[in-house]
C-alpha cells in the first residue's frame, strides 16, 4: 500500500488522492499579515479573509476567550 493511500477504510483518502472531509475548516496563511479561512459542507461553503490572530494563527479564537 502506498503511503498516500491511507489506511483501509479511511474516509480521508480515496483512489490514491486526498479528499477533504465534509465540515472541514481550512485556513492557509497567505502572507505574514493575511489569511484565508473557509469551511465546506455538502449544502454550502464560506470563504473569508482576515489577519492572523496572535494565539490561534489563522483561526479565530473561541468565543468568550
Amino acid at each position: 500500500m502506498s503511503p498516500m493511500s491511507g489506511a483501509p477504510g479511511s474516509s480521508r483518502y480515496e483512489v490514491d488522492h486526498s479528499i477533504t472531509p465534509e465540515g472541514a475548516r481550512v485556513a492557509p496563511r497567505i502572507h505574514d499579515d493575511a489569511c484565508v479561512t473557509a469551511f465546506l459542507q455538502p449544502t454550502n461553503y464560506q470563504v473569508s479573509t482576515n489577519g492572523p490572530y496572535l494565539e490561534t494563527g489563522c483561526f479565530a479564537p473561541p468565543s468568550g476567550h
